[in-house]
């Protein structure tokens, strides 16, 4: 038998172990392509080994056409593409719609989301849904984007609600005690900033009269519990903001003592936080960004930032300028812009407190520095990845998720009385220019023209993006009329 024989035995032994072997290398080359296409590597058309990188592709609204370099690919968003590592330009088309479009830089084994281009029909037609007899007093939008409250022409205590999640329900009357208002004794009276609360019932309205200011809470839902906060609360201060964006609790600021106060309608006795403040920005319930000049270096003013007791130093700047601050979190990191307008730039800081905690007494390493000539505004987007600073059509933009910054001049001049752009969303910058609405990307791509708008009066999108209002001058001399646009043709409404 041949089992028997020594020499086919030991043939036998050498092909089974020679086979192992084989597997075990053909194993190993099958995990070492796996792993290097798992990071992105693959062969080109020369044979060289290049590592690709991901896009992931979205729109509003979707599918649309996906070209790179100008050729149309066989996949539609939302997907995702794999890509050699490279430059690319990327145009998303849609029928109906005007083209979107940027240049990308992929890196290799890298993943980068593109998951907020808004493509913008070819023709708006702004629907007329309320004449008003005059400008209105005032228009503000909730935080969830549902509520629009507009003030009535000539009172300031009648107002329109109007509900964006159900846009064709008809607008519900709003009216404040008119004794809740402090007397103008004839003089011109207006509504100025407003706040709104956490909750999107609340929101406060600062009512400017007689060379005065007071702040008046005012609630959606039930206006008879509306309520004067100088009277509640005893104060007249120069400033006050929601404490955790909740409606009963605030931040009252004397810029006059330089005292910041906390306070709330259930214990309106104002407690005092912080002394000689010059100015501040708060976050959360105990986390407070601040200009002072208490024990600063002569001439000098340091930016602190105080969470619970604990109080940290980021910066000094000249004293006697405007300061701009602001902090926020995101991807759970707290960052934390400072600026001074005399110095034309913004430091931005990641995590100041860790940055302290791990090196004590070491200055701290701003993440970026942006630089505008004297800035005199300062913003986070709604989803809090990018920071501007800007004066006027002039814009430095930082994206914090991809580490880069972008400084412009935008081709659109505000109108006034602006001062600023505001966000449209958590990727696009708005404002009135030339009588019209204007929509561009956070790096000035993209930009968009819309429909005519009113310089003094914020536009108002819905929950979903669908709708847009603004409120613009009609065709009859001193009237004001309320669009409704849909920002989809009529094939996808």
């Amino acid at each position: 038998m041949d089992y028997l024989d020594p020499k086919k035995r030991f043939r036998h032994h050498v092909m089974l172990y020679l086979g192992y072997v084989l597997i075990g290398i053909a194993v190993v080359i099958g995990t070492v392509i796996l792993l290097y296409q798992a990071y992105g590597f693959g062969l080109g058309k020369n044979g060289d080994v290049i590592q690709n990188g991901l896009f992931f592709f979205s729109s509003q609204p979707h599918p649309a056409d996906i070209y790179v370099n100008g050729a149309k690919k066989p996949v539609e968003t939302n997907t995702r593409l794999s890509l050699p590592a490279g430059i690319y330009n990327i145009r998303l088309q849609r029928d109906g719609y005007r083209t979107w479009q940027r240049t990308i830089s992929l890196e290799g084994g890298s993943v980068q989301h593109v998951d907020y281009p808004f493509l913008v029909p070819n023709s708006l037609s702004p629907k007329k849904i309320q004449t008003f007899t005059g400008p209105p007093s005032l228009a503000t939008q909730s935080p969830d984007h549902r509520w629009l409250l507009i003030g009535q022409p000539g009172t300031l205590t009648s107002f329109a609600v109007y509900d964006l999640k159900n846009p064709a329900k008809p607008a519900e009357e709003l009216a404040i005690a008119a004794g809740l208002l402090g007397k103008a004794d004839g003089g011109p009276e207006s509504w100025g900033p407003s706040e709104w609360a956490a909750d999107n019932r609340h929101v406060i309205l600062q009512h400017l009269y007689a060379g005065k200011a007071e702040y008046i809470l005012v609630d959606r839902e039930d206006p008879a519990q509306s309520v004067n906060l100088n009277a509640a609360l005893s104060l007249n201060p120069t400033q006050l903001t929601l404490r955790d964006k909740k409606y009963d609790q605030y931040y009252v600021f004397d810029a006059a003592g330089g005292v910041l106060r906390t306070a709330s309608l259930k214990e309106p006795a104002a407690q005092p936080l912080l002394d000689r403040v010059i100015s501040y920005k708060s976050y959360g319930d105990d986390t407070v960004l601040y200009a002072t000049d208490s024990n600063a270096p002569a001439g000098k003013v340091q930016i602190r930032l105080r969470i619970g007791d604990k109080t940290s130093v980021i910066r000094t700047f000249p004293a006697g300028t405007t300061y701009l601050l602001d902090l926020a979190k995101y991807d759970g990191d707290m960052y934390v812009a400072a600026g001074a307008s005399a110095e034309n730039k913004l430091y931005i800081y990641k995590d100041p407190v860790g940055q302290q905690n791990a090196a004590p007494g070491r200055a701290l390493v701003p993440s970026q520095v942006l630089r505008v000539n004297a800035p005199n505004y300062l913003s986070f987007s709604d989803s809090a990845q990018f920071i501007a600073i800007e004066n006027g059509n002039e814009f430095s933009v930082y994206d914090i998720e991809n580490e880069m910054a972008f400084h412009y001049y935008s081709p659109f001049a505000l109108d006034a009385p602006q001062t600023h752009a505001n966000w449209m969303d958590g990727n696009r910058l708005t404002y009135v220019s030339g009588g019209k609405l204007a929509i561009f990307d956070y790096d000035n791509a993209n930009r968009q023209v819309l429909i005519p708008a009113s310089s003094q009066y914020e536009p108002a999108f819905t929950p979903n993006y669908k709708f847009l209002y603004t409120v613009a001058p009609a065709a009859s001399t001193g009237q004001s009329d309320l669009y409704q646009t849909s920002l989809l043709t009529p094939a996808d409404r």
